[in-house]
């Protein structure tokens, strides 16, 4: 990788994580006008996760989170030197260490950008709540987990960052076929808005066990859970199923890309 591409990538995580923390403090601003309570700090971060806050953010985090570990493996496997490359070591080791690497640094990732985000709120307006949870919190959230409880929050940044790197995964089974590293450092935001957009049009035609399916699929689901269509979960039972569901098929999915492959290049030789 060159040292000028090297540059430029370094300088938009910088960009990126000043326009984080723009859109937080924009955010506390905001909700200095209301009680300082444990109720504001959750409803102000909640507000700014992903399927609320701002389409360019979104976007930026759609290519910025699966490419900060994958870009390395991307970039060796379309070098003039792959070839040989993958003589010395197989593919399964390629891929497993690539797949390893990208989920543990997109987990990562996302994690530091809420936890960030999440300190940056709790000092400025209020700490969340220990303990039991108030149940007029549950009814003034703006999502799932949103309760002025810190264990609630907890749970959704780990199970978030979970989901990032399942999706981190999946971006990087289908770069393996696409041979241009610009395209490949931009198409986590096409298939994202793609798994975000289709499953929201084609879920008007359907009802019921197909319904659930689509809502399975569709990306806010898995990096973003709770956060979406909070009615139709019911409760967080339904939301962890429905989280694991959706787990299950990216994860299947990305092992399907990436068995085609390997058999792809194997054949090509």
């Amino acid at each position: 990788m060159s040292k000028r591409v090297l540059f430029y990538l370094i300088t938009i995580f910088f960009v990126f994580g000043g326009i984080v923390t723009i859109e937080t403090l924009l955010a506390i601003f905001e909700a200095n006008t209301l009680p300082h309570n444990a109720l504001n700090t959750s409803n102000t971060f909640y507000m700014l996760q992903f399927g609320n806050v701002s389409e360019i953010v979104s976007i930026l985090m759609l290519i910025m989170i699966p490419i900060s570990g994958s870009l390395l493996f991307t970039y060796i496997k379309n070098n003039n030197y792959f070839y040989s490359f993958i003589q010395r070591h197989s593919y399964k080791k390629f891929l497993s260490k690539a797949l390893i690497v990208t989920f543990l640094t997109a987990f990562i990732f996302s994690l530091v950008i809420l936890l960030y985000q999440l300190l940056l709120i709790s000092l400025s307006i209020h700490p969340l709540d220990w303990g039991n949870i108030d149940a007029k919190n549950v009814i003034s959230g703006v999502a799932m987990f949103d309760d002025g409880n810190l264990s609630s929050t907890v749970k959704f940044i780990l199970l978030s960052s979970f989901g990032w790197g399942i999706y981190a995964n999946l971006v990087f089974s289908i770069g393996l076929f696409i041979k241009k590293n610009a395209i490949n450092i931009i198409s986590g935001g096409i298939i994202g808005s793609s798994l975000i957009i289709v499953p929201a049009l084609v879920s008007h035609l359907f009802q019921g066990t197909l319904l659930k399916m689509v809502y399975i699929v569709s990306l806010p689901t898995l990096i973003a859970p709770g956060q979406m269509n909070v009615q139709y979960f019911g409760n967080q039972n339904k939301l962890y199923l429905y989280f694991v569901l959706s787990t299950m098929v990216y994860m299947s999915l990305t092992l399907g890309i990436v068995y085609f492959w390997i058999k792809k290049k194997q054949k090509e030789g």
